[in-house]
């Protein structure tokens, strides 16, 4: 081991500045940004005007969270090579990491890249991706439509433009497009395409279609528990209260902390009046959203019936104050009576 160390060593110690960029690249994309870095310094000392090294020396700065560092070794790349678009393309990644107050300069480097690649699909996915993420649906589903016809093989696209769609309240267009990115994916379970596709469905109400596509996640994907809570919900709209049971207790195996599940069993023990085991999971849901007004109210309910007329009371008094009036409740409020 020791005579293989001083090998690797002595082979560092006479590797030129090309080669070392190239360890430090493959280091990058290993996600080892620290040993990455070591050897883009390496390089640079053993020469300064290396580009690549420059480059890959902000890249992995920027991933560590160094920012003002990574931007400066970024902008030496650029003095180097002016017109490499990876470089200015890199450059506007690392402004969106940096944060929202930094996207406007993202914006303005993703649109200095296509201007010297204009037929680039990746650098229309990323500006429609900066723009999603601002709510610029409109802008955002524009490029995404360029960078699936300079690419229609790449999915995740698909999946965005749908995600577009979807926020702009037109779920039939984001029906045909996640089923595209299906279709165009050998990693479906990979990122949840057919949990979206059953969102999507249920946007555009079929709910039989959206049970069969979260069914087909939860085997995908058994610990995927938004697909489980999902169908919770629609086995309890379907009165299918021992499914909808199992699927709630599901999600609560998978993750204690998701409050929606203990809220829609209470609903479910409450519809069962079993008020006791109702109360149990509405005072869980408090304690993990203890300012949900529907939540105070709720208990409210359960106590009433459970004969605590001062607890209930006070719940119900709580559930006011925190802003919730259901229906008839604000009809009063409203008539001042």
């Amino acid at each position: 081991m020791k005579k293989i160390l001083i090998i690797i060593s002595f082979w560092l110690a006479c590797a030129n500045s090309q080669e070392l960029a190239k360890i430090g690249e493959e280091f990058l994309n290993l996600g080892n940004w620290m040993v990455a870095l070591d050897y883009f310094e390496q390089a640079l000392e053993k020469n300064p005007r290396s580009a690549p090294a420059w480059y890959g020396k902000g890249v992995a700065l920027c991933q560590l969270g160094k920012f003002e560092p990574g931007l400066s070794a970024m902008d030496e790349a650029l003095r180097l090579d002016a017109k490499n678009y990876n470089y200015i393309y890199g450059k506007g990644v690392c402004y969106e990491w940096r944060g929202r107050d930094y996207w406007v300069q993202a914006e303005r480097y993703y649109k200095r890249a296509m201007e010297l690649v204009p037929e680039h699909p990746q650098l229309s996915h990323k500006l429609a991706s900066l723009y999603q993420q601002q709510s610029r649906y409109e802008e955002a589903i524009q490029l995404y439509k360029k960078a699936i016809k300079l690419n229609p093989d790449y999915y995740i696209s698909y999946n965005n433009l749908a995600s577009c769609y979807l926020a702009l309240n037109q779920p039939k267009p984001a029906v045909e497009l996640y089923q595209q990115a299906i279709i165009h994916s050998a990693y479906s379970s990979q990122f949840h395409f057919y949990h979206h596709l059953g969102i999507a469905l249920l946007a555009d109400g079929k709910p039989e279609l959206a049970k069969a596509s979260f069914l087909i996640e939860t085997a995908q994907n058994p610990d995927f528990a938004d697909a489980h809570l999902n169908l919770g919900n629609l086995y309890l709209l379907e009165k299918n209260y021992l499914r909808a049971l199992e699927e709630y207790q599901e999600v609560i195996s998978i993750d204690s902390q998701i409050s929606e599940a203990y809220f829609n069993l209470g609903h479910l023990y409450l519809l069962l009046k079993q008020y006791e085991l109702a109360c149990k999971n509405f005072e869980k849901y408090i304690e993990l959203e203890p300012d949900s007004g529907k939540g105070h109210y709720f208990l409210s309910l359960c106590y009433h019936q459970l004969g605590d007329k001062s607890k209930a009371f006070s719940e119900f008094n709580q559930s006011l104050k925190l802003g919730y009036h259901p229906e008839p409740i604000r009809q009063q409020l409203k008539s001042g009576k």
